[in-house]
């Protein structure tokens, strides 16, 4: 699991101001709010998970933004242009030499829009730099046999403007008879991650069973989720799990896992021995 370190501590009054700003809240609001955060840090002990802090952080910024959804907004358009997107990334994957291995690609480099950390400019620009690129050959052969061997798989999802380069990997995770996918989302709203709720809008159902984690914890808190979905977890061959605070939450806990994300911050970056920015598509069981 990951820990917290020194950069957590900035991260967090980011996450938070980010969260104020997307509501729009006033300037005074938002002083009000780094201060109580602040003061919620300086009680943190060492052998917490950031995921788990910001699971407060945010529970926090709900109650004093006085909304359950500070990133309401945000999401909303997000999802305006999910068809428009996933075509691209479909596109982009149909392209491909190995449709698959694309798929699995696209969908950790989808990891990057993420409103809870990341400016949105910094977002888009990565997007558009997709234009005249083939996917990299950055997907190990050992995890592209598991996933085409597995016949019960779950996919957790992760941000809401991601979803749609998700789309190409459950439309072929789908196709094979005999074969069932599941979809894990939150419970309810946290950050800029897409609800059960959401996904059923956008129609995501045709690719497999829509499931809710049943809480509105960052990432995936097993401690937060019914027994009914952490059986679930340990019952699939393979559980995609996408998403930095995913991979805080699950590694070492899920052996079943393979992670798909995107390092956003220095402290999975060292704990990976990547750089900040890399696309990391890994296997659970040997990260564990």
């Amino acid at each position: 699991m990951i820990f917290l370190s020194p950069e957590c501590f900035p991260c967090f009054l980011r996450q938070a101001d980010l969260a104020a700003r997307a509501h729009g809240a006033s300037d005074a609001e938002r002083t009000m709010l780094a201060a109580r955060v602040s003061a919620m840090m300086a009680g943190l002990s060492d052998g917490e998970v950031p995921a788990g802090v910001a699971t407060r952080l945010q529970a926090l910024a709900r109650e004093m933004l006085r909304t359950d959804d500070p990133f309401q907004t945000v999401k909303r358009r997000e999802l305006q242009r999910f068809e428009a997107v996933s075509r691209r990334a479909e596109d982009f994957v149909a392209a491909s030499p190995d449709p698959l291995a694309a798929a699995v690609w696209i969908a950790a480099f989808g990891n990057v829009m993420d409103f809870g950390i990341i400016e949105r400019e910094s977002m888009e620009r990565e997007v558009d730099g997709l234009s005249g690129q083939t996917a990299p050959a950055g997907v190990p052969g050992e995890i592209l046999e598991r996933i085409r061997r597995a016949k019960r798989i779950g996919v957790l999802l992760d941000n809401a403007g991601e979803a749609a380069f998700d789309v190409p990997l459950l439309a072929r995770l789908g196709r094979e008879e005999g074969r069932d996918v599941w979809i894990g989302l939150k419970g309810g709203p946290v950050i800029d991650d897409l609800t059960a709720a959401e996904a059923i809008e956008l129609g995501l159902s045709r690719y497999g069973e829509i499931v809710s984690n049943g809480n509105q914890g960052v990432g995936t808190d097993l401690a937060l989720c019914p027994p009914e979905f952490r059986a679930r977890l340990s019952a699939s061959d393979l559980v995609l799990s996408k998403g930095q605070a995913n991979f805080e939450t699950l590694v070492g806990q899920v052996r079943n896992a393979v992670f798909l994300l995107r390092c956003k911050c220095p402290v999975v970056s060292r704990a990976l021995g990547r750089r900040e920015g890399d696309i990391v598509i890994l296997d659970g069981a040997s990260a564990a």
